[in-house]
């Protein structure tokens, strides 16, 4: 806190932090990929693809390459185009989070204004083919791969990540006079971020890539600092209570699980070459209760079942060690003495 300068021990070995960070997400990916893989497949032949195109897909799931092709970005299980652009800033952050370390906090408000800019820049270039609203524009095939352009691309993802990064690091350079002035209500930066939504009920209509780069991130990425700001003081708001109860803490680490399996199980009762043949129709509104029940009950038996595991966090941990291993090199210069007999310097 209050340090310009990153965690040295953390980021000594970038191969090592790169593949821990993998590691923390890859084992639940591999479970369900595996686990539903029987599903996806038989998808692709309901629906008459060749098998060259299942291996591809399976190809691109199993090594998180999925975000770079916009066409494919949503195969077998289409949240995880997430994981696909995560893994990518991870193997960035390395030097990301030590150049952003480096900055004041005037260096950080205008990193945060150029990584805007060129936020928004991406959501134009969609924008203009869209002409800025949500329901007029191209075709509807050409609309939907500048779409997938627009939000899966790894490199819009980096960027996005960034500005959180940028966001904490700034009140994390508070110091005492800062921390000691009052704090606006994040209650009402939530309001505000969640009420851009409404912009798409007005005239205007605006598509999401616009109000969520123009108004919503940047609105709620100052919802969070208020917020992170406002728990450290005295009497923190009701809403800051109540995003630290014990309810949401439990909420919370169950996120991770519920983002991976509600794919997969929504396909069952709402991917129409699936709940046809399993229901014989898709499943209606009021079936949702249901299927956000079934998610969470997944997600509280993989949370404790799995990635809470003793032996999948050994096991993770061991595999994370041997490919940094043999990936020496992949995220830094290594200097090669030959007085060492080819040791590392």
């Amino acid at each position: 806190m209050g340090e310009r300068k990153a965690d040295e021990k953390k980021l000594k070995d970038p191969e090592l932090f790169f593949w821990q960070k993998v590691m923390s997400y890859y084992p639940l990916h591999f479970l369900i990929s595996t686990s539903f893989a029987p599903l996806f497949i038989q998808v692709d032949r309901w629906v008459n693809l060749p098998w060259s195109t299942t291996r591809f897909h399976a190809f691109l799931n199993y090594t998180l390459m999925q975000a770079w092709f916009s066409s494919e970005a949503e195969i077998w299980n289409p949240p995880t185009w997430f994981l696909s652009a995560l893994t990518f800033a991870n193997a960035l952050m390395p030097s990301v989070l030590t150049s952003v370390a480096s900055l004041s906090k005037h260096g950080l408000r205008n990193l945060l204004r150029g990584l805007t800019v060129i936020s928004m820049l991406q959501k134009l270039s969609y924008s203009q083919g869209k002409q800025y609203f949500s329901n007029v524009g191209i075709s509807a095939k050409k609309t939907s791969n500048l779409w997938n352009l627009t939000r899966f691309h790894p490199i819009g993802a980096l960027v996005e990540i960034t500005m959180g990064i940028a966001s904490v690091r700034e009140v994390m350079l508070d110091d005492a006079v800062e921390r000691s002035k009052p704090v606006m209500n994040p209650a009402w930066l939530f309001l505000a971020s969640y009420g851009t939504l409404a912009l798409r009920c007005t005239r205007l209509d605006l598509n999401d890539a616009i109000i969520r780069s123009a108004l919503f991130v940047p609105l709620y990425s100052r919802f969070l600092t208020a917020m992170h700001r406002d728990c450290m003081t005295e009497r923190p708001s009701a809403i800051t209570r109540f995003f630290g109860s014990k309810t949401m803490v439990w909420l919370g680490s169950l996120a991770f699980p519920m983002f991976m399996i509600h794919g997969p199980l929504g396909q069952l009762f709402y991917k129409k070459a699936v709940a046809m043949r399993l229901w014989g129709k898709v499943m209606p509104q009021k079936f949702f209760p249901i299927y956000l029940l079934l998610v969470l009950l997944s997600g509280q038996v993989l949370n404790e079942g799995f990635v809470k595991n003793a032996l999948v966090q050994r096991m993770s941990a061991r595999a994370a060690q041997i490919l940094a291993k043999h990936t020496r090199g992949m995220l830094q210069d290594i200097v090669v003495d030959e007085k060492l007999n080819g040791q590392d310097r």
